[in-house]
């Protein structure tokens, strides 16, 4: 794809209006705004191939093929939704590579309580939730090589109404706006990015505060299907892995590989 995407011009008056309330840092830009874009993960791959830095940011009024894992399609009406996506270049082995979104989970929870009177749970790997509906998605994928990145991707529900919502999130996503609170998407972005750049930062000297802090957060106890049946979660093992309790007692532990091309990861333990 080349840079900038022919399919989608750069929309100046976007571009400034998400520049001026960026925090500053290691992940708060250059910052690139687009009216409507395929996705904002697949443009924020093509700029990182063209030698993006680290913390430049891609975001979208609009997405006509927006994602999430496992190829879900991520939908939202014009201009309803906080949509972004950042270019990291981290100083972690890739076997860490699957901890980033769970900080990210960390610093998005942050960011919205920063601005609303909301609490935000975990739930494993990377949704974001406020009182028990999906408020926020993430995620991660990778790219290893001679310039290794990861680029982040994160959309928050702002300002949808309930009947904006596909047959498959009805009833179990909500919106800023559906829970009554008015947020602009621009005091959102300021407010995630800052808690991006602090999880981010304090991830690089190990995993254990961000490990700490998700448990504080995440929703245990949920039944997870398993390769074999079904298990209950317990914890959030020492690499960012669930670990799940089978009925036999015996634990599984499921890891999400952060290029996202293959299914869950289970390594059977005692």
């Amino acid at each position: 794809m080349p840079w900038p995407p022919a399919e989608a011009p750069l929309d100046v008056e976007l571009t400034r209006a998400f520049t001026s309330r960026l925090p500053g840092g290691r992940v708060a830009g250059p910052l690139r705004a687009y009216r409507s874009l395929t996705s904002t993960q697949t443009v924020a791959r093509a700029w990182s191939a063209e030698g993006a830095p680290e913390g430049a940011v891609v975001l979208a009024d609009h997405q006509t093929e927006g994602r999430g894992r496992r190829g879900r399609r991520w939908t939202a009406p014009r201009g309803t939704a906080l949509l972004f996506s950042v270019i990291l270049h981290p100083a972690l082995t890739l076997a860490r590579w699957p901890e980033i979104p769970l900080a990210a989970g960390c610093a998005v929870a942050e960011g919205l309580e920063a601005v609303a009177p909301v609490s935000a749970k975990l739930k494993w790997p990377n949704d974001v939730l406020v009182d028990g509906s999906k408020l926020a998605g993430i995620l991660a994928e990778g790219a290893a090589g001679i310039a290794p990145h990861v680029v982040l991707g994160v959309g928050v529900n702002v300002s949808q109404r309930d009947a904006d919502w596909p047959t498959d999130l009805a009833g179990r996503a909500r919106s800023l706006a559906g829970l009554g609170l008015t947020v602009s998407r621009e005091e959102l972005l300021t407010a995630i990015l800052a808690r991006l750049d602090v999880w981010y930062g304090l991830l690089h000297g190990g995993f254990e505060p961000v490990r700490n802090a998700w448990r504080q957060r995440g929703l245990l106890g949920l039944r997870v299907p398993l390769a074999e049946g079904e298990g209950t979660s317990v914890d959030l093992g020492p690499g960012g892995e669930l670990v799940v309790q089978r009925a036999d007692g015996r634990h599984e532990r499921l890891v999400v590989p952060t290029d996202d091309r293959q299914d869950r990861a289970r390594a059977r333990v005692s």
